[in-house]
């Protein structure tokens, strides 16, 4: 019989890499068990070593001429579907312990008696803890606990707070946030992030915002803590990031307020550059001026 008549064997390429897959998911998954501190998702960054076990068992049956090679599907969906299971072995006790009812449960509880100690700490300055409007506190956990929550190095406590204006300048503001944060560390209440912001009740005012971590204050003045605060300035229900914005938007407006009104009054004429500009400066001043937390504190 010769060569092109004998049949050649067939050889389904997938079937040794499934056998070892499940060998390894095996083992892994027993260990897994017994050692609690065996870290399975690391192992799991070297299942792409199952392409090179596939690539091998191609060379070796193709190098073969009397073999023929095919595919085994059904072995290499098997084997995805084990790296599956061992892939969610490995992530399920991260997900039980990130959204486990104790873990809710702790955090709701630290964060409570945080905002209560906050406004305790408070007590010592009766006309600062007047200016807190509202303060609530966020615990972010970023590790592992087999019994009770607590707070840990690298886990968040975050305080926010906002304080009643309206406030003259942004230094003014971030005196009363550094005072806010020095209380929390008089008390030891371990923020590790802050979050102001002072709100105008009007429409037409200033609000300002200071996001800072617990270290940052130190050392530094109330003026140079003003440069880290973000101001948003407000009219005519509409926000701005800066004055310089606030007051072209009154320009423009100002300026075809004018032009009808003088239009009204001159039979259909419009003013001059000179006379608008002037007229449009001089109400600016006006609205700015009564926009302004100075001018609501006189």
């Amino acid at each position: 019989m010769d060569e092109q008549t004998t049949p050649k064997k067939v050889r389904r390429v997938g079937s040794i890499a499934l056998a070892l897959v499940l060998i390894a998911a095996g083992v892994l998954l027993i260990v897994y068990q017994f050692v609690p501190q065996f870290d399975l998702l690391k192992i799991l960054k070297f299942s792409p070593v199952i392409l090179i076990a596939l690539g091998i068992e191609m060379l070796v049956y193709s190098a073969r001429p009397d073999v023929k090679v095919k595919f085994d599907w059904l072995a290499m969906l098997g084997t995805a579907f084990t790296l599956c299971i061992v892939g969610t072995a490995a992530l399920l006790p991260l997900a039980i312990s990130e959204w486990s009812p104790a873990r809710n449960y702790a955090q709701n509880r630290i964060e409570s008696q945080k905002a209560d100690a906050m406004y305790n700490a408070m007590t010592a300055d009766p006309a600062l803890k007047a200016k807190l409007n509202s303060l609530n506190v966020e615990v972010h956990f970023f590790h592992e606990a087999d019994g009770d929550y607590t707070l840990q190095s690298g886990d968040d406590c975050i305080l926010y707070a906002a304080l009643q204006g309206p406030y003259a300048d942004a230094e003014t503001f971030a005196a009363d946030c550094m005072a806010v944060m020095q209380r929390a560390a008089d008390d030891g209440l371990g923020f590790t992030c802050y979050h102001f912001n002072a709100d105008e009740d009007t429409d037409d005012g200033i609000s300002y915002y200071l996001d800072c971590v617990a270290s940052y204050p130190a050392g530094l003045t109330a003026a140079q803590v003003a440069q880290r605060v973000q101001a948003s300035y407000h009219y005519d229900n509409n926000s701005f990031l800066s004055e310089a914005d606030r007051d072209d938007y009154i320009r423009r407006q100002l300026q075809n307020e004018i032009s009808d009104e003088y239009a009204d009054r001159h039979d259909g004429a419009y003013p001059d550059e000179k006379y608008l500009n002037e007229e449009t400066e001089r109400r600016l001043a006006e609205r700015t001026g009564m926009a302004t937390p100075e001018s609501a504190q006189a």
